[in-house]
């Protein structure tokens, strides 16, 4: 019994002192010597091609720049009529308007290092409600700005992301025209897409180069809209309507018999946007010397009611382009309003 007991706190002992799978290293045979550390080996950096540039944005911290875009309309650019509101009985319709010029562009960016982050780019319509967004040291747009700000700010501060000499073309990240505010009943028949900038030329002016850009840019999409189907009957005094809904029918004696609101029918619906223009962007600089193009965009079957619905993500009707660097930043836009 006391043999017994002895041999299993023998096996015990010898398990707490081996852990369960470990292996013993191999003795090593006499005179074996240790290999010398290998140095780690060095690639050689890539060559650089010095006919080929890195177009990048730099500022100093403390240092905004602005930028004013201004768009003003050519000939033969007009916004669509305002549709015709419905009047009750006796009421007087008042005449449509006619066509109108297109409302003129005006809009600032200004562009701020930080002391650490991404850059910050404010843009600042006239007449509109001011937006703030971050983009990439090449200007790509990482976050915030609504659907047509930010295709504006593509436009005018999107850089290519490798380096790109003479001949070189690449895309920007910015789409055009957007469906997605028709919703599922829209079918897309035919679509055309071209999305090109390409660096022309490399000009170089005592310490520092231009980079000449040209754009070309074009998207549009033609389908057919179909609303859901079935009429929706409105009566007078508002059977089947919610209490307030039907305390306004009520108050309203202009409308005197039961109308019936048509069922919807599919129309076709188009949208064609096109934009061309030429830059010199200065590559020591980081910053563009002059930028000038067009801007075109039409939607035809479609109304949106909200101008965040619309189809074309840049204002719709036809542009001269011009976007220019300005001396100093307007008032009240310097850095601390950007903080």
């Amino acid at each position: 019994m006391k043999r017994s007991l002895f041999l299993v706190l023998s096996i015990l002992c010898a398990c707490k002192d081996s852990p369960r799978g470990e292996m013993e290293p191999l003795p090593r045979p006499a005179g074996y010597q240790e290999p010398a550390p290998q140095p780690e080996v060095k690639r050689p950096p890539e060559p650089v091609d010095p006919s080929k540039v890195l177009l990048r944005w730099k500022l100093a911290v403390d240092s905004p720049l602005a930028l004013q875009l201004e768009g003003t309309p050519e000939k033969g650019a007009a916004s669509a009529p305002a549709p015709a509101k419905k009047k009750g009985k006796g009421a007087k319709t008042a005449p449509e308007p006619g066509p109108s010029s297109s409302t003129a562009l005006n809009i600032v960016y200004v562009l701020q290092q930080p002391e650490t982050g991404d850059l910050r780019l404010r843009v600042i319509p006239e007449g509109g409600t001011p937006d703030l967004g971050t983009v990439s040291e090449r200007g790509f747009v990482l976050d915030g700005l609504d659907s047509t700000t930010r295709t504006l700010a593509a436009l005018m501060m999107e850089l290519p992301r490798d380096r790109v000499g003479p001949g070189d073309k690449w895309a920007l990240g910015a789409d055009l025209v957007d469906t997605a505010p028709l919703g599922p009943g829209f079918a897309t028949k035919k679509s055309h897409l071209r999305n090109s900038v390409k660096l022309t030329a490399l000009t170089p002016e005592g310490d520092e180069q231009v980079a000449t850009l040209e754009y070309d840019l074009h998207e549009s999409i033609d389908g057919v809209l179909t609303p859901p189907q079935g009429p929706s009957r409105v009566h007078p005094h508002g059977h089947g309507k919610s209490p307030l809904a039907k305390k306004k029918a009520e108050e309203n004696h202009d409308h005197e018999h039961e109308e019936e609101t048509p069922s919807g029918t599919a129309r076709d619906v188009s949208t064609t946007v096109t934009v061309t223009g030429r830059g010199e962007f200065l590559v020591k600089a980081g910053r563009w010397r002059s930028w000038q193009g067009s801007l075109s965009a039409k939607t035809e079957g479609y109304s949106p009611k909200v101008p965040t619905s619309a189809t074309s993500q840049v204002p719709e009707g036809k542009y001269a382009l011009r976007l220019t660097p300005l001396d100093a930043v307007p008032a009240g836009l310097k850095l601390e309003a950007l903080k």
